[in-house]
């Protein structure tokens, strides 16, 4: 299936982490404290990147982990699209190096799915 030994071997399954990181800190900030649900909306979806990755990983076939890379890209989506209704209802909130890093990880994502078929 993957090269990979283990799903700490994965780049996009480790800079998926990374940002996971990220979304939790900025969940932090004065500004999105009080948004609870907000909050707990991008950092559910930026959790489900983590972890469709690495149930993909778990499958025995390409096809089953291929499909879940596909999940995990649209939860890189749902991602982005929160981060822009953090930026429209907190423009204090600085969220484009955010962004740039999941549309970067989108690209990788998109990239390695299509390297395992």
């Amino acid at each position: 299936m993957s090269d990979a030994k283990s799903i700490e071997d994965i780049e996009v399954y480790k800079e998926a982490l990374l940002l996971t990181r990220e979304v939790f800190n900025l969940c932090k900030l004065v500004d999105l404290r009080k948004e609870y649900s907000l909050c707990d909306q991008v950092k559910r979806a930026s959790i489900s990147v983590c972890a469709n990755i690495s149930e993909g990983y778990g499958r025995r076939t390409r096809a089953d982990f291929a499909q879940f890379l596909s999940i995990s890209l649209g939860s890189c989506n749902e991602v982005l699209a929160l981060l822009d209704i953090v930026k429209v209802n907190f423009p204090r909130v600085e969220t484009s190096q955010l962004k740039e890093r999941y549309k970067i990880l989108s690209k990788r994502i998109f990239s390695f799915r299509r390297n395992l078929r």
